[in-house]
């Protein structure tokens, strides 16, 4: 567990990012900032992210923000 917590950790890999939870996306070189969306699916260090108004993204899991409710 401590291992895997470590890779995690120096990976980039947010685990408070979960599928169907909500997110905001920080602005970057990337891209602009978004707010409210949600998590359809993740896979490996990329989630699909449906957006307001049905824009759905691929987005790094380093660049999401989870929405503690």
């Amino acid at each position: 567990m401590i291992v895997s917590s470590l890779f995690a950790f120096f990976a980039g890999k947010n685990s408070d990012i979960v599928v169907n939870g909500r997110v905001n996306r920080m602005a970057d070189l990337a891209g602009v900032e978004r707010i409210d969306g949600r998590v359809l699916k993740i896979s490996g260090d990329r989630a699909s992210v449906c957006w307001p108004k049905g824009v759905k993204t691929e987005e790094n899991l380093s660049s999401l923000i989870a929405i503690v409710e």
